[in-house]
Parts: C-alpha cells; sequence; structure tokens
C-alpha cells in the first residue's frame, strides 16, 4: 500500500512539473519580450496597406497627418524590438522611452529623420529603421453647384480624379432619386429646379491654404500629365465650377467638337487636347472665327507654326482645313465564285470586267448569267419620289404612281443583275464606283414547277427543253389544272405567259394556275344577300317616284 502511495505521489509531483514547464512556454509564447542572454527582441505583426496606389509613396511629397501608421525597428545591444506607432488626432507620435514627436505637415521624409532624432537622443547606438506601414483616411470639403456638397472621403494618395468620380455618382443618384413621378408633374411639380448643369472638368481648383492650383482632367487624360491631377492633401478644399464656356475645333483633328474653356489655353494646346492632327491636313490654313463684341464676330487666318502663339477665347470657331483626297483609295468589294474574291482598288476607269480578270474569273460553279452588282452607299440615298407617292392614299394614286411602287418593290436601289449570259457580256465595260459588291452566285442548275400538276417541285435544267416537258416531268397536269400557265423569270420577277417561243432558263418557275373551289352555301348566301338589297333599292325609288 505504501508502494502505491509513494508511486502516486512520484507521478503528481510529474505532472506538475510538467504543467508549470507548458505554463512557461506559453507565458514566453504570449509575452513581447523573449529572453535571449542579456538581450530581448519584440516581435510585432505588420499590417496590410489596402489602398490602391499608382505608384509608390515619395517620401519627399508624401505630407503626414493624423491616423498614418508607421513601423520602427530598433536594433541596440541589449534589445531587438519593433514598435506600431500611429499619428495621433493632434499630429503627434508617442515613442515610447523617447517621448513625443510632432509630425503634423511635414513630409514623410522629414517625419522619419524627427523620430530617428528623438530615439538616437535616448539611445546614441541604436540602430534605427522605419517604414510607413499604413495609410490614413480623412474627409475632403467638396464645394460648388453641386447636389451633395460637403465631405467626402479620401487619402494621401487619392488624385482629383478619384474624388471626382465619387462625386459624380453621387450627384447622378441624386438625380435620379429627385426625379419627380407623373403624378407629380400632373400636380404642378416644378421640374426647372432638378435640372443641374454639366460639371466642369477642366477648371476644377484646389484651395490649399493661400494657393488656389489649377485642376484639368481633359488635359490629364490627353497628355497623362500628373500636374494637371495632383493628390489630395489634408484640408484642401475641392471646387468643382459648371461649365460656362467653350470653343469649338472641326477639320483636319482625331476628336472635332465643341470643348470646355480654360483661360490661358493656346491653339497648340486645344488641337493636342482634340487628338492632335490629321495626316491630311493643310498646316497654313486655320480659320479662327472670334467674338469682338456680344454680337459681332470677325474672321483671321493662321499657322500651325503659330498655333503656341495664339490664346483660346470663349466661343471661338476654329476650322483646320484638310484634304479630302489625301490618300484616298475606291475599293471594290468582290465575292461568291470567284478565284481570288476580297478587295480590290479600282480608279475612274476601271470596269467589272477588269475586276474580274483581277481576281481570276470564275470557278467552275459559277453561274454568270446571274452576276449581281449592288451599292449600299447608293442604297441609302433617298428615293424622293417612292416617298412623295407613298404619302398619297393607294385609292387615290395614278395608275403610273402604283406602277412604280411596283417596279421599286421588285428592284434595290443601287443593283444591277445580270439575267443572261448576253447581259453578263454587256456589264463587262460597267464603269465600277467605290463601295460596289460584285457577287457571283453558284449555278444550282434547276427549274421549279408549281401548281396544277401532280409532283410539284424542283427539276434539273436543260436548254432542250420546253416548258411542256417540264409538266410532263411533274407528273402532267391535275384535273383542277386550268389552261392559265405562266413562266415566272428567276431575274426579275417578271410573269410570262406561257409560249411556245418563250425561252426557259436556269431558276425560272412553271406555274400552272388551279381552279378555285367554292363553297355553294357561302355563294348562295351571297346572291340572297344582294338581290335583298336590290329589292329594297327598288322599292325606295319607287316610294320617291310616287311622292
Amino acid at each position: 500500500m505504501k508502494i502505491i502511495i509513494s508511486l502516486w505521489g512520484l507521478f503528481a509531483l510529474i505532472s506538475a512539473q510538467t504543467l508549470d514547464i507548458n505554463a512557461l512556454r506559453g507565458a514566453q509564447m504570449n509575452s513581447p519580450m523573449l529572453g535571449l542572454g542579456n538581450s530581448t527582441v519584440t516581435r510585432e505583426t505588420q499590417t496590410l496597406n489596402i489602398h490602391l496606389m499608382d505608384r509608390p509613396v515619395n517620401k519627399s511629397k508624401y505630407i503626414v497627418g493624423p491616423g498614418d501608421q508607421f513601423q520602427v525597428n530598433i536594433i541596440s545591444s541589449s534589445e531587438v524590438s519593433t514598435l506600431s506607432l500611429v499619428v495621433s488626432p493632434t499630429g503627434e507620435i508617442l515613442v515610447p522611452s523617447a517621448g513625443v514627436v510632432e509630425v503634423y505637415g511635414l513630409t514623410l521624409l522629414e517625419s522619419i529623420t524627427a523620430i530617428k532624432t528623438a530615439i538616437q537622443i535616448w539611445n546614441k547606438n541604436a540602430k534605427i529603421h522605419i517604414t510607413l506601414s499604413q495609410i490614413r483616411e480623412f474627409k475632403i470639403k467638396v464645394i460648388g453647384h453641386l447636389q451633395k456638397p460637403g465631405l467626402y472621403s479620401a487619402t494621401p494618395v487619392s488624385r482629383v480624379s478619384d474624388l471626382f468620380e465619387i462625386v459624380m455618382e453621387e450627384e447622378f443618384q441624386s438625380q435620379q432619386l429627385e426625379t419627380p413621378e407623373a403624378s407629380d408633374v400632373d400636380q404642378g411639380f416644378n421640374t426647372e429646379k432638378l435640372t443641374y448643369p454639366e460639371l466642369s472638368r477642366r477648371n476644377i481648383l484646389i484651395l490649399r491654404h493661400q494657393d488656389t492650383i489649377q485642376v484639368d482632367l481633359a488635359k490629364f487624360g490627353a497628355t497623362g500629365e500628373d500636374q494637371y491631377n495632383p493628390f489630395i492633401h489634408q484640408e484642401d478644399i475641392l471646387l468643382i465650377p459648371l461649365k460656362q464656356d467653350f470653343s469649338s475645333i472641326y477639320g483636319g483633328v482625331k476628336i472635332p467638337g465643341q470643348y470646355e474653356y480654360v483661360p490661358n489655353e493656346s491653339l497648340a494646346d486645344l488641337i493636342q487636347l482634340s487628338g492632335g492632327l490629321r495626316p491630311d491636313v493643310d498646316p497654313n490654313k486655320i480659320e479662327i472665327t472670334r467674338f469682338n463684341t456680344p454680337t459681332d464676330k470677325f474672321t483671321f487666318l493662321t499657322t500651325i507654326d503659330e498655333s503656341p502663339t495664339i490664346m483660346i477665347e470663349p466661343e471661338d470657331h476654329i476650322m483646320i482645313r484638310y484634304e479630302q483626297d489625301f490618300k484616298r483609295q475606291d475599293i471594290v468589294y468582290i465575292t461568291g465564285e470567284i478565284h481570288f474574291p476580297g478587295v480590290y482598288t479600282i480608279d475612274q476607269t476601271s470596269t467589272l470586267g477588269q475586276i474580274l480578270k483581277k481576281a481570276g474569273g470564275y470557278t467552275r460553279k459559277a453561274e454568270p448569267s446571274k452576276l449581281m452588282i449592288n451599292n449600299f452607299s447608293i442604297n441609302k440615298l433617298s428615293d424622293r419620289e417612292e416617298k412623295r407617292i407613298l404619302l398619297i392614299p393607294e385609292e387615290n394614286r395614278a395608275f403610273s404612281e402604283r406602277a412604280y411602287i411596283k417596279a421599286r418593290a421588285l428592284t434595290t436601289k443601287g443593283t444591277i443583275e445580270s439575267n443572261s449570259l448576253e447581259q453578263t457580256k454587256s456589264l463587262m465595260e460597267f464603269q465600277l464606283v467605290n463601295n460596289d459588291e460584285i457577287y457571283v452566285p453558284e449555278n444550282f442548275n434547276y427549274i421549279e414547277v408549281l401548281g396544277g400538276v401532280f409532283k410539284p417541285g424542283r427539276y434539273p435544267f436543260s436548254h432542250e427543253k420546253s416548258y411542256q416537258d417540264y409538266i410532263m416531268l411533274a407528273g402532267g397536269k391535275t384535273k383542277n389544272a386550268t389552261r392559265n400557265i405562266f413562266i415566272i423569270k428567276a431575274g426579275t420577277g417578271q410573269r410570262l405567259s406561257a409560249k411556245n417561243n418563250v425561252e426557259i432558263e436556269n431558276g425560272d418557275t412553271i406555274f400552272i394556275s388551279d381552279k378555285i373551289e367554292f363553297n355553294k352555301w357561302i355563294i348562295l348566301k351571297d346572291v340572297l344577300s344582294t338581290l335583298g338589297q336590290v329589292a329594297t333599292l327598288i322599292l325606295v325609288l319607287q316610294n320617291v317616284i310616287g311622292n
């Protein structure tokens, strides 16, 4: 029994020692100071900077303020420590053992120097490494003729364009929310107060203490120069005015149009903003029309060489001449059953035959008798005669006007089509124009037989066969077939009465009209109704004559 008690006591003692060791290890893991002989190490976990930046922070330009966080690494003979120090709301940093350091308004480089100096006073032999680990956020006052002026969040790495986009989004949402319902308009709701002019992108101002900084986001977009889109500083006031004055530039620039006026902008600057000069420009023919009074204006000429010295004024109209025929290429498109389809250049004398030869001629599957030339540019031209006729009620149109509408429906404007080999041959001297589209179809070699035959459908075409032969191929006429037989021409849609001298061509349709089946009861009702109307008319006439 004594042995068992002794063993139990020994086990308890060992367990207690194990627990003490584990507790000590845990305490050491949780403690910021680890003993290493006569030295200690302070461990600190760095936080991740979540702010998006277009470039690393410039230490000589970044202005430090409340909320910025520094990582300070101090190495001395007895200690290695890493401190996370945050600038206080009053703009100071409290460095343990070294005291308070005033950093607000200093650049990052100046702040690092000030912190190092304070630590070195306390420990002259320490090696000090300091970095900016977290960037602060602050509020910026945005003013102007805005629906939602006020304070907006920004950081020292925010540019004016970042804040401008946020303001524009808020303005858009405000307008959407304040748009009156239809019922409000009916009740006399004043919608004029909801109409806000467009905000300026080129005359934005930063009010920074005693300085005023001009911001031009349009020029920043065109040139990429940071001076037109600077970083925001804490305590800045951003003034976004409304668009007020404009200048216009047209002709030989890549992005012609109206541009917001900016004071002290030269003609060369405006040309750069509008995309630069086109290669076909005439550099010696720039015409500027300018107002010298609210109603009177004058025009003067200048050149590209003089453009840096010409200052733009509000409402200037600038026209830079350019050569329309500069390196101009007229082209045609050829597709279909041709050896080398594609896009070919032409001149004023180019013909269809020449282009077909360039394109390698027909393939073995081509159907040259159905060649087509189309031009969508001509097709877009207005047909004033068609519009005039369509304005007339159909019952009031003359026979010629009805015939014109029918002819226009069967023909595409700007198109010419060959319906035979002879016509194709005559088209070889056809003079082509810019954007003509030439199409050579595939030869399917068929005839269609429709209507009063036993086996309507498609049949192989042969020059030796007449329309009677095709009717026999289709099983002959049915009992309901009439004597009315028509040939519908594939090329024109023209309907011809079938005769022995009518030539059947590839793609034509032979149509045999059927007898119309009548419903006797419906016919009887129509006859009785007509007789009743006639009898009523006779009675009315008799009463009139009798009176």
